[in-house]
């Protein structure tokens, strides 16, 4: 576990740093932060629109873990958590429906120059930030030059190359404890060896386990959802001449999820009572080859990508068969005791390849030319089972099949697709002064998609068992749904920004952004008109401005910004007449707001840093959605204000040895799980919309304050630090979600997720 309270000590956040020697990307030089957020080498404070980066020394030092230990202190960066095995849904600048379910993320994550789409991770890869150079988020849309999905920002992951100059390791360990719950590790290698001068290798390995704190009463397991990750990667760097780079990585990470991150409200906090103990083992590989070429007058850089994953798991589903199947001839009292459980597996390819061009020019233009391919298969296999026999089989082949049962398949659908994009995209800049410069990018896109899909219902379908009891496996022509898209299109940005010599700079960016659209696969006969067998990518227009300032000599930093962002044909749930919900296109909505960070260090006294955050997001639909929400509402699981807190105290005390304190707070306001508190329903006749029964999944979030602290030692090459997370062992639920009568429960419920209770570690460090 990781402390939140320390990792923004040394002021690794996008803000005047302590100087460091190296000036490479991710370094410090006149105390400032290089970033790539331009496909340049460019410092925080002169990129032109709003950038925060954390470098991979705070993160080294203070045991960050993974994005959602970062997204809790960075302003208009919204999560929501559903646990290790639910996965994440990350939210810039309030761009969410609440109803994503097979839709593209609204911001995009990269990997060094990897993208991360894995279509069968439920929100992005929780990668473990090891041997890290640094973090970067980039708000507002990014589509010219980060692609599809960007429109509410894009964060990237900035890996530490391998050094040709000399031999160097690192080593770590940590354990700590979670109120009613188990003991947590995680142990760290990373090792750094120059093979000559102009080859080197790094790799580095992590075995990280969070004990669980959910208990299942009915098996009587305790702490039933814990997770436990190996990460690994290497790379090799290869400088064959002055000009030319080599860069081969591979990073792999395989992660085993226990059950029971989902509890239910009727029952004790902290407890499940599934029948069946539920898993999952998710692996992802990452690989890349980037190849640099420095001709004086420009960069070309070749990337090629690819990546897959691995899904294998199986989850209690006992309640729902059961219930809704005995539920329609036997009273709740007489339903027999039996477990049912679901197999998922998944699995997807993906190939990317992008080349660019970038220009090193001195005079007043300069500009960057790309294109990008992108190449993604992807299939699921989806099993539900009855062990047989079970109790009361033979009244229910009786009473409602009607035939007997050989096997224990009960219902089984199989999705493939195969998706692919092609674009060319470019960026113009032309500086009109020394102080005042202008840009100008675009980006075109051509999205394309086939698949099919087709289910079985193995107990109650058409022809579901043979004469001798045995499903059918095999779909008829009518089980089976084929689905296509097709779309181009184009996206443009511009940016202007003045700056005020070394105290600053001010900006205004104008700028579209897409989310590529897909197609709906489906059983046949739900109604849905051929118009709606595809869905098109939906429409972003933000407009931003804002400012970056130095003070007192480069101890005080000050960013802040304005935004709009216009939202219109909207991916979201569209529903037929029949009451089939697929997706489409509907709606338009808006995102407002401002974003302010304060940073400052050696103020009042030497060592201290404070630094303060602060967002309001003001996100709500303009336009009705049929059975979506009203004109007004505010959109799902995204808070109005966002706010941290951090001081941070670091001296030494003689032979090189420093110690240092941290606090952080942070604070998130109420939000709501959906639209509400009624559903609208368009009445087709008139063409209005009346409100219909109450929106159950109108649940609230409360707010709430989030608190850690530390202490840290480090000298002689060794580290080690004391810290509580969750000081006051505030629990606040991150999701909720309602459940209706014959759902994954007996009865209409709600299940949530919760964050993890106060824990308390200790960790130590070795570098050489």
């Amino acid at each position: 576990m990781m402390s939140l309270g320390s990792f923004a000590s040394c002021l690794g956040l996008a803000a005047p740093a302590a100087a460091q020697s190296a000036a490479q990307p991710g370094a410090a030089t006149n105390d400032e932060i290089l970033v790539t957020a331009t496909r340049r080498d460019e410092t925080v404070r002169d990129v032109p629109f709003n950038i925060q980066a954390i470098t991979g020394d705070a993160l080294t030092k203070t045991g960050a873990l993974n994005i959602a230990d970062i997204a809790r202190t960075i302003p208009g960066l919204s999560i929501a958590d559903r646990g290790p095995l639910g996965g994440a849904t990350l939210v810039l600048r309030g761009l969410r429906t609440g109803s994503e379910a097979g839709l593209a993320p609204t911001t995009t994550v990269y990997v060094d120059e990897v993208p991360m789409d894995l279509p069968y991770h439920s929100g992005p890869l929780d990668l473990k930030l090891v041997d890290i150079d640094r973090v970067e988020v980039l708000r507002g849309p990014q589509g010219t030059l980060f692609g599809g999905g960007a429109i509410g920002g894009t964060i990237r992951y900035i890996s530490k190359k391998p050094d040709t100059k000399q031999v160097e390791g690192r080593v770590t360990g940590e354990v700590s404890g979670t109120d009613h719950g188990g003991t947590n590790y995680n142990v760290t290698g990373m090792i750094n060896v120059p093979v000559n001068d102009w080859i080197a290798v790094r790799a580095n390995i992590g075995q990280f386990d969070n004990a669980g704190f959910i208990d299942n009463v009915r098996l009587g397991r305790k702490d039933v959802n814990r997770d436990r990750t190996t990460s690994a990667r290497i790379a090799v760097l290869i400088k064959p001449a002055p000009n030319l780079e080599i860069a081969l990585t591979y990073n792999r990470q395989a992660a085993h999820y226990g059950d029971g991150n989902s509890v239910r409200e009727s029952q004790r906090p902290d407890t499940v009572d599934f029948t069946y103990p539920g898993h999952a083992d998710y692996t992802a590989q990452l690989a890349n080859m980037t190849i640099s070429y420095d001709f004086g007058w420009a960069s070309l850089t070749s990337s090629s990508s690819y990546s897959n994953e691995h899904w294998d798991g199986s989850f209690d589903n006992t309640f729902y068969i059961r219930d809704s199947i005995y539920g329609s001839f036997l009273s709740p009292e007489d339903i027999p005791e039996f477990t049912v459980f679901a197999t998922r597996h998944a699995r997807s390819h993906a190939f990317t390849q992008e080349v660019r061009l970038v220009s090193k020019s001195d005079g007043p233009f300069n500009w960057i030319v790309g294109g990008y391919y992108n190449n993604t298969k992807s299939v699921e296999n989806y099993q539900e089972s009855v062990p047989i026999p079970f109790p009361g089989q033979a009244a229910f082949e009786q009473n409602i099949l009607g035939a007997r049962l050989a096997d224990d398949k009960e219902y089984t659908y199989r999705d493939k697709k195969l998706t692919s994009q092609v674009a060319f995209f470019g960026e113009l800049k032309y500086n009109l002064t020394a102080a005042w410069q202008a840009s100008v990018g675009g980006r075109w896109f051509d999205d394309r998609g086939t698949g099919n899909f087709y289910s079985i219902d193995q107990w109650l379908g058409i022809d579901a068992r043979d004469a001798n009891g045995f499903a059918r496996s095999t779909p008829l022509p009518g089980d089976i749904s084929n689905g296509h898209y097709k779309e181009t299109g184009t996206v443009w940005r511009f940016n202007t920004s003045y700056k005020f010599g070394k105290a600053g700079l001010i900006y205004a960016t104008v700028a579209q952004g897409f989310r590529p659209g897909g197609f709906n696969l489906t059983t046949p006969n739900t109604g849905i008109p051929p118009a709606g067998r595809q869905f098109r990518s939906d429409n972003i227009v933000s407009y931003e401005i804002g400012g970056k300032f130095s003070l007192l000599n480069n101890r005080v930093y000050v960013s802040s910004d304005l935004f709009r962002i216009n939202w219109s044909d909207i991916q979201t749930t569209v529903r037929t007449p029949l009451g089939f919900s697929y997706l489409g296109n509907a709606g338009k909505a808006v995102s407002q707001g401002l974003e302010i960070e304060a940073q400052a260090r050696d103020v009042g006294l030497r060592g201290v840093s404070l630094n303060i955050g602060y967002s309001y997001t003001d996100a709500k639909l303009t336009q009705t959605i049929d059975h979506i929400g009203f004109d007004g509402e505010h959109m799902p699981l995204v808070p109005r204000h966002s706010l941290s807190l951090m001081a941070d105290y670091a001296t030494e005390i003689g032979q090189g040895i420093k110690i240092g304190a941290n606090w952080l707070s942070t604070y998130s306001s109420n939000a709501y799980a959906d639209f509400g508190p009624y559903k609208p329903v368009l009445d087709r006749t008139s063409g209005q919309f009346a409100k219909a029964s109450l929106n159950p999944q109108y649940l609230p979030l409360d707010s709430y304050w989030l608190t850690n602290v530390s202490l840290r030692i480090e000298g002689g090459g060794w580290n080690a630090r004391v810290f509580v997370d969750n000081l006051f062992n505030t629990r606040f639920k991150t999701y909720r979600d309602f459940i209706d009568a014959h759902s994954n429960f007996s009865g209409p419920d709600v299940f949530y997720t919760a964050n993890r209770p106060r824990t308390i570690g200790v960790g130590i460090g070795k570098h050489f």
